[in-house]
């Protein structure tokens, strides 16, 4: 299967996808599965992923030195000193009603400049809306490792500077701005302005328009983030062929790098939550410490522990750091699926899955190593190994690419491949 058919496969499902790769669009989205715990933010981070919002705050330095003003004439009292011309007639006037003898009293007209024109409030309200999405709304962290992102580290600091420090914008009052507001800012001869209302008006029928879907979809399509290396996106494509298999009304998560949970989903007797890359949630762990695997009387271990604690020393010595000698061994499966009851919240059973996008009988005899020893060293909350509690609480599942096997269900082991999932309905589901 090549690449172009695993993202058509699984775009539907992909929109949550916020972690290494590159933007771009994706006409494959047919109907994408708007069920996202967290659609605001990833509304607002597809909102920062537009090209236009990108260019417009790269250019709001130079942009803001055609920041307009409205200059009025008010009538000032002055008492010693003269600011602009004098209003005789308002002056004798003036000095009748407070005291007719005073000389120093002066009704001037002063030019005044009024920074709150309607454009200007409009100006701010989308520098303010970006503000608060970046720094209040959104962590930005995770996202600025990735290349797709990465521009918004110097854009964010743009935006603060602009915000919190330019002398123009300060002198315009924060208010409510509606949407006649904006329309009329969209007509205005300076370029500041127009993008500004329009680029303001394109967030709010975003995030109004959150469950209407062509315009939620249009957003996606034309943002849409794909897997930077092919076999992440293969991995992806087994996780999310268990959710369509298992599901009818899943809950997507965004797939960010914290936990990297995929999906959530319920029946009537069970809560399954479904990860992508990770060691699961903090029900169970991989992990064997070099406290527990030191009580072991044996040649082989007591080298390999030893080995570990000279390393640590030399490289404190010759490199100035160590590294984390507590841990022996820890694991991190391509994908897991937890599945608890929903009558006592208690881990009814763990399936975990090993991808190996492979032609090659060794490539796959690796993978479904890997996959025997999760299931063998995967322990509960208590630290006690759970095939030790119960033989059939862990499950697991193998993918592979287009390969021939001879058995398909080996042990409690599932074996799936490209080569019999093209135009069948597979028992994938959990």
């Amino acid at each position: 299967m090549k690449r172009t058919e695993l993202v058509e496969e699984v775009s539907d499902y992909l929109i949550t996808y916020l972690k290494a790769g590159r933007v771009g669009i994706n006409s494959f989205i047919k109907k994408a599965e708007l069920n996202v715990s967290q659609l605001d933010e990833l509304l607002m981070i597809h909102f920062l992923l537009k090209p236009e919002v990108k260019q417009f705050v790269r250019g709001l330095p130079i942009l803001l030195r055609r920041f307009k003003t409205s200059t009025t004439e008010e009538n000032i009292t002055f008492q010693g000193e003269v600011r602009g011309s004098i209003n005789w007639e308002k002056t004798i006037t003036e000095r009748i009603k407070i005291n007719h003898r005073d000389r120093t009293i002066f009704l001037c007209n002063e030019s005044v400049k009024n920074y709150n024109i309607v454009e200007n409030i409009v100006l701010k309200e989308l520098i303010c809306t970006i503000y608060t999405v970046l720094y209040q709304k959104i962590d930005t962290s995770n996202l600025e490792k990735h290349s797709y992102f990465k521009e918004w580290r110097e854009l964010k600091f743009i935006v603060s500077e602009v915000y919190r420090k330019n002398v123009y914008l300060l002198k315009v009052d924060e208010g409510k701005v509606t949407t006649r507001m904006i329309q009329k800012a969209m007509t205005h001869r300076n370029s500041l302005y127009r993008k500004a209302a329009k680029l303001l008006l394109d967030y709010r029928e975003i995030m109004k328009a959150r469950y209407d879907r062509e315009v939620l979809q249009s957003l996606l399509m034309e943002t849409f983030i794909f897997p930077e290396k092919e076999e992440v996106l293969f991995e992806l494509y087994w996780t999310i062929q268990i959710i369509k298999a298992s599901a009818k009304n899943a809950q997507l998560h965004l797939i960010n790098g914290k936990n990297n949970l995929v999906a959530s989903w319920e029946t009537d007797e069970y809560v399954y939550q479904i990860y992508h890359d990770s060691a699961g949630s903090p029900n169970i762990t991989f992990n064997i410490s070099t406290e527990e695997i030191s009580a072991v009387e044996h040649p082989f271990i007591e080298k390999k522990i030893a080995a570990m604690g000279t390393a640590l020393q030399l490289a404190k010595q010759s490199l100035g750091r160590g590294f984390d000698s507590t841990t022996f061994w820890r694991g991190r499966p391509d994908i897991i699926v937890e599945k608890y009851s929903k009558l006592t919240g208690q881990l009814h059973k763990v399936i975990i899955g090993e991808v190996k996008d492979t032609k090659k009988a060794d490539y796959a005899i690796t993978g479904l190593r890997e996959l025997v020893e999760y299931m063998e060293l995967i322990k509960g909350r208590d630290g006690q190994y759970l095939k030790d509690r119960n033989t059939g609480i862990v499950e697991g599942m193998l993918f592979l690419g287009d390969i021939v096997v001879k058995d398909t269900m080996v042990d409690h082991i599932k074996i799936f491949t490209l080569s019999n999932s093209n135009g069948q309905k597979l028992n994938i589901s959990v």
